[in-house]
C-alpha cells in the first residue's frame, strides 16, 4: 500500500513520537474564565484518546472529528455508483454550571456520508451515465457531469505487471482513446495502439475519453493518459460537496432522516461501534471511566411572539404553539403585507426557452397580480412577456441591460426547471444590470393553474416578491399568552426596539483544493465570501451585502468598512439617528476563534462606530453572539413516545441554559423550529461581547427566539435568527455569482484544464477591487 502512494522505490514509512509536555486530565483552565488563558491540551488529547480504539481497529476511516465504519452492515448502496457510510462526529467538550464542577463530556453525533464505492471505473462511468458509457461521447451535460465527478478522484492502474499505480485524476480528455494522440520516441501514437503494442491489450472502450494523470517535476508539468476501462476507485474517498449531485442530495437527505428515537438508538450503537465505553483498553490504562447515560438538563420553552399584519394579527395558542398561514380560513378576511411594497415602474415577464406556453404563462401571471392585490400589493400591468431563446451570457446581458434602459426595475423569469443552469446567469446579471430578478420554475406555474393548493403556492411567491421590491410581509409583537404571565410587551418594547440595529455576519470558504494545486504549490482559487444582513432603520427592513476576502481567512476583514456603511444607511433610514444598541449575531465561528472574534472583530466595529458618531459622547453599546449551527448537541425528551418525527421533538423554542453548557460563558442552546422530519438540530448561542449594561440571559435568549420568526419568506420559525440566516444566503450568492463570472467549474473540468486558478494578486487591494465588481449595490432583500 505505501509503495503504490509513494512509488516502487519506497520501503516502508518511519514515524518518531516525541514526548511534548505534561498534561493532567483533571485540568479544567480550558474553561477558564479569561478566554486568553484558555489551554486545550488535556480536551485535545482526551479527544485524541477516544479516537485511538477506532484506528487500532482499522475499520474506521477518520477526517477530523468524523469517523465512519466502511465495515458497517448497515451501508447502503445508491443507485449513482456510490455507498452511503455510516459513522460519528465525536468531541470532547468540558461542560457544567461553575469551573470547579466542570466535567469531561464526549459529545457524539451519528452521521451518515456518501462514500465512492470501490469498483471499475468503467462502472462508476456507466452508472453516471445511466448505463450508457457512451453518452459521455455524445451528450455535452453527461460529459461535463463525469468529468466533475472524475475529477481529483483517487484510482489505481490494473494493467501493470509487478506493482499497481495509484494517482489522483486531473481531468479528462476531449478526444477519445483511439483519438488521443501521444508522442513516443519514433513519433506519435494514439492511446489505444500504445496500450496495444506495450501491454498487448485492446480496448474494449476505445471510444471512451482518457483520464489525465498532471505531474509537476523540476522539469515542469507533464501529463499521462490512462483508458477508463484500466483503472479501479480506491475506497475510503468522500463525496465532497462540489460533487452531490441533486439525486444524490435527496438520497442522503431520506437516508440521514432519523426521527429522535432512532437517533438515540443510532447513536448507541456508534457509541458501541467506536468502543466508547469501559471496555476501551486505552481509557482503561489511563484511568478513564465512562458513564453510559445521557446528560440531563432542564429545559424551557420560549414563548413565541404573535404575527402582526396589516389588517390582523396571528396568536399562538394557548400551549405555545404558533402555526400561520398567510391566507386566511373560510369566511375571514385575507391578511394583508404590514408593508407592502411600492410597485415597480415597470416588469417584465421572461419565459426560458419555451419552459411553458405562452397561454399558461397569461394565466398564472393573472392569478399571480390578483393575489398580489389581495395582500397589498398592487402591480401594474406587465410591460412585456417575451420568449427567450438566446440564453447564451452575452445576449442575456445584452437583453437585461436594456430592460434597464427601459426603466424595468423588475423581471419574473420563468425557466423548465427548479433549479435551472440559467438561474445563477441570471442572478449574477441582476447585480451587474441593478434589476431585480425573480425565477419561477414550469412545475411551479403547474401547480398554481392546478387550482389545487393555488393560494398556498401564489403566497409562497408573492412573499418573495414583495420582500425582493422593498416591502415588509409582518412584524412581530409580544402574544397575549405571554403578557398574561408578564405583563410587559417585551418583543416591540424592549427586545425588538427602534433602536436596536441587528447585523448578521456569515462565512463561506471554498472546498479544499484539489491534489494537483496542493502538489504544485498553488495559491487557493477562490476566495472567502463574507455576507452581512442588517436591520435599517427598524427591525423588520433589511438590507445586505457580500464582499471578498483572502481564501480560507476565518477573521473577517474589511469589516469596519463595511459595518460604517451599514450605519450611515441606517441613519439616512426612517430612524434618521444612529442606533443605541447594535447586537451582532456572528456564524462560523470555532471555539478557538471566540478570542479573535472579541479582540479583532470587535474592534473594527467599535472603530466604524467611533467614525459614524465623529467620537462623540454619544455611546453605541455593542453586543456580539456566536451563533454555531452544526454542533454536536442535541435535545432529546425524557419520554420522547412512539409518535411521528414532529411529535417526538421538542416543541420550538426548546431552550436550555444549565448543566449543560460551558461553566464560564454565557450561553444556551436553542431549537427555535419545528422539526417535522427527522430529529431537530439546536442552535448552541455565546455571548462574547456585551457592553455595559449587559443584557440578561433572559433577554437574549427571548430576543433571538423571535428573531427567528422574522425570516419573512416562510410562515413558520427557521432555525437561525432572520439576520444571520440573511447573512448565510448572502454569502452563498456571493459565492455563486464569483463562480459563475469565473466560469471555473464544468467548461475547465470537461476539458482537463485546471480550474485551480488564483484568485488574488499580491496588491493589498486586490480584494477590494475584486469586491467592487460584485457589490451588490440593490437597496432591498435582494436575495430573498
Amino acid at each position: 500500500m505505501v509503495c503504490e502512494y509513494l512509488g516502487n522505490k519506497s520501503k516502508g514509512v518511519t514515524v518518531s513520537l516525541l514526548a511534548c509536555e505534561e498534561i493532567f486530565l483533571a485540568d479544567t483552565s480550558a474553561v477558564s474564565c479569561r478566554v486568553d488563558e484558555r489551554e486545550r491540551s488535556a480536551q485535545q488529547f482526551l479527544d485524541i484518546a477516544t479516537t485511538q480504539k477506532m484506528l487500532e481497529n482499522g475499520d474506521h476511516l477518520v477526517f477530523g472529528r468524523k469517523s465512519y465504519n466502511l465495515s458497517s452492515k448497515e451501508s447502503r448502496q445508491l443507485p449513482s455508483g456510490n455507498v452511503l457510510v455510516d459513522g460519528l462526529e465525536k468531541n470532547v467538550r468540558f461542560l457544567g454550571d461553575s469551573w470547579d464542577s466542570a466535567k469531561a463530556v464526549v459529545q457524539i453525533d451519528s452521521k451518515k456520508a456518501a462514500f465512492f464505492k470501490e469498483q471499475p471505473l468503467i462502472d462508476l462511468v456507466s452508472a453516471l451515465c445511466r448505463g450508457t458509457p457512451w453518452r459521455i461521447s455524445t451528450d455535452d451535460k453527461c460529459a461535463k457531469l463525469v468529468a466533475r465527478q472524475l475529477k481529483d478522484l483517487t484510482v489505481r492502474t490494473t494493467h501493470l505487471p509487478k506493482i499497481q499505480k495509484v494517482f489522483c485524476i486531473f481531468g479528462i480528455t476531449k478526444d477519445s482513446a483511439e483519438k488521443q494522440m501521444i508522442k513516443i520516441e519514433d513519433g506519435q501514437i494514439s492511446v489505444a495502439d500504445y496500450y496495444f503494442r506495450k501491454y498487448l491489450i485492446r480496448l474494449r472502450h476505445a471510444e471512451l475519453p482518457c483520464v489525465v494523470e498532471r505531474r509537476v517535476n523540476r522539469a515542469g508539468v507533464s501529463s499521462s493518459y490512462y483508458p477508463v476501462e484500466l483503472l479501479e476507485v480506491v475506497g475510503g474517498q468522500r463525496v465532497d460537496l462540489k460533487k452531490q449531485t441533486p439525486e444524490l442530495v435527496e438520497q442522503l437527505i431520506r437516508g440521514c432522516r432519523l426521527s429522535p428515537t432512532d437517533l438515540m438508538q443510532e447513536n448507541d450503537r456508534q457509541r458501541s461501534q467506536a468502543s466508547l465505553d469501559n471496555n476501551n483498553p486505552f481509557l482503561k490504562r489511563l484511568g478513564i471511566r465512562i458513564v453510559d447515560e445521557a446528560m440531563k438538563a432542564p429545559a424551557s420553552t420560549l414563548c413565541p411572539p404573535a404575527i402582526q399584519y396589516l389588517n390582523s394579527r396571528v396568536e399562538p395558542a394557548s400551549n405555545g404553539v404558533l402555526d400561520w398561514r398567510l391566507s386566511a380560513a373560510h369566511g375571514f378576511p385575507e391578511k394583508m403585507f404590514i408593508k407592502p411594497a411600492k410597485p415597480p415602474r415597470r416588469w417584465v415577464v421572461f419565459i426560458m426557452k419555451h419552459a411553458i406556453d405562452k397561454a399558461f404563462a397569461d394565466q398564472f401571471i393573472t392569478s399571480y397580480m390578483s393575489r398580489a392585490k389581495i395582500h397589498g400589493l398592487i402591480l401594474p400591468k406587465v410591460a412585456r412577456m417575451e420568449m427567450l431563446e438566446q440564453t447564451d451570457s452575452e445576449s442575456l446581458l445584452e437583453k437585461m441591460n436594456g430592460m434597464r434602459k427601459n426603466g424595468v426595475e423588475f423581471v419574473l423569469f420563468i425557466t423548465r426547471e427548479k433549479k435551472d443552469p440559467i438561474h445563477d446567469e441570471l442572478k449574477l446579471l441582476e447585480i451587474k444590470c441593478k434589476v431585480v430578478t425573480q425565477n419561477v420554475s414550469s412545475q411551479t406555474v403547474q401547480k398554481v393553474l392546478n387550482a389545487r393548493g393555488a393560494e398556498l403556492v401564489l403566497d409562497n411567491i408573492l412573499m418573495k416578491t414583495n420582500l425582493k421590491l422593498g416591502g415588509v410581509n409582518h412584524a412581530l409583537v409580544t402574544s397575549k399568552v405571554f403578557i398574561s404571565h408578564n405583563a410587559l410587551p417585551v418583543v416591540e418594547k424592549q427586545w425588538l426596539t427602534l433602536s436596536r440595529m441587528f447585523i448578521g455576519l456569515e462565512m463561506s470558504h471554498a472546498a479544499p483544493q484539489s491534489l494537483f494545486a496542493r502538489q504544485s504549490g498553488l495559491p487557493p482559487s477562490e476566495p472567502t465570501i463574507v455576507g452581512m444582513a442588517y436591520s435599517c432603520g427598524n427591525p423588520y427592513y433589511m438590507m445586505g451585502t457580500y464582499w471578498m476576502q483572502q481564501p480560507r481567512k476565518v477573521i473577517i476583514t474589511d469589516l469596519k468598512e463595511q459595518v460604517l456603511n451599514a450605519l450611515m444607511s441606517y441613519k439616512e433610514s426612517d430612524a434618521k439617528q444612529l442606533p443605541s444598541h447594535i447586537v451582532v449575531y456572528r456564524g462560523g465561528v470555532s471555539d478557538g476563534d471566540f478570542i479573535r472574534v472579541m479582540n479583532e472583530e470587535a474592534q473594527e466595529i467599535r472603530e466604524a462606530i467611533e467614525v459614524a458618531t465623529n467620537n462623540s459622547s454619544s455611546k453605541i453599546r455593542l453586543t456580539i453572539i456566536v451563533v454555531q449551527a452544526h454542533s454536536n448537541y442535541r435535545i432529546f425528551k425524557l419520554n420522547p413516545g412512539q409518535g411521528n418525527a414532529a411529535q417526538q421533538n421538542v416543541p420550538p423554542g426548546t431552550c436550555i441554559d444549565q448543566n449543560i453548557m460551558h461553566p464560564t460563558q454565557t450561553e444556551f442552546i436553542l431549537v427555535p423550529h419545528k422539526a417535522i422530519q427527522g430529529c431537530a438540530r439546536p442552535i448552541r448561542c455565546t455571548v462574547v461581547v456585551d457592553d455595559e449594561p449587559r443584557m440578561s440571559l433572559e433577554e437574549v435568549e427571548g430576543m433571538t427566539n423571535s428573531l427567528c420568526y422574522m425570516h419573512g419568506i416562510v410562515t413558520s420559525p427557521v432555525s437561525l435568527p432572520a439576520f444571520l440566516y440573511s447573512a448565510s444566503s448572502l454569502a452563498k450568492r456571493g459565492r455563486a455569482n464569483w463562480k459563475t463570472a469565473n466560469d471555473n467549474d464544468d467548461k475547465s473540468v470537461s476539458s482537463g484544464m485546471s480550474d485551480d486558478r488564483r484568485c488574488g494578486d499580491d496588491s493589498d487591494d486586490f480584494f477590494g477591487t475584486l469586491s467592487k465588481e460584485f457589490v451588490p449595490s440593490l437597496r432591498h432583500k435582494f436575495w430573498a
